[in-house]
């Protein structure tokens, strides 16, 4: 993207990002953890941005993160459902997130690659990101057989040493 060619996608996300829901689901995350989220447009080179903390803020920023815990590659639909979504509630919004992750449709699924160990999870806060989405969410991750720890552990194992 060009520096003249402005992103359909920074604002959103920015506003996205700064909404009370997402402050608080994301609240448990250290300073400094690193997100990198590409919008992948066909077989256009992607938008790169980072999801970051500062100061216990959260941050979008259109770079390519130094380095990132995680990776998700959206395409620009994956990226429209999310910034749609109208609701407030963390659940929700994590079973919205994990069904665009195991999607069979192309034209809507995330791509996520793991890039840190499980220990890395544990102390920046990454764990605290899924417990913040409550019952309902702990119940959907039950449903598809992450009831545990132990399946959980396998379950970031496998996206570690995917793509």
């Amino acid at each position: 993207m060009s520096t003249q060619e402005a992103s359909e996608f920074l604002q959103p996300f920015r506003a996205y990002f700064d909404r009370e829901v997402a402050q608080k689901a994301a609240k448990p995350l250290s300073n400094g953890c690193e997100i990198e989220i590409r919008i992948r447009k066909g077989s256009a080179e992607p938008e790169i941005f980072v999801f970051t903390k500062i100061a216990g803020r959260n941050q979008f920023l259109e770079k390519t993160a130094a380095d990132p815990q995680v990776i998700f590659t959206l395409t620009p639909a994956a990226a429209h459902a999310i910034l749609n979504d109208p609701s407030d509630d963390i659940g929700t919004i994590g079973i919205a997130i994990s069904k665009l992750i195991i999607s069979t449709d192309p034209e809507s699924r995330i791509s996520v690659k793991l890039h840190a160990g499980i220990l890395t999870f544990f102390s920046m806060g990454y764990f605290g990101v899924i417990t913040a989405g409550g019952s309902r969410f702990a119940g959907y991750l039950a449903s598809r057989g992450l009831s545990g720890i132990a399946s959980i552990k396998a379950a970031l194992q496998k996206l570690r040493n995917s793509n």
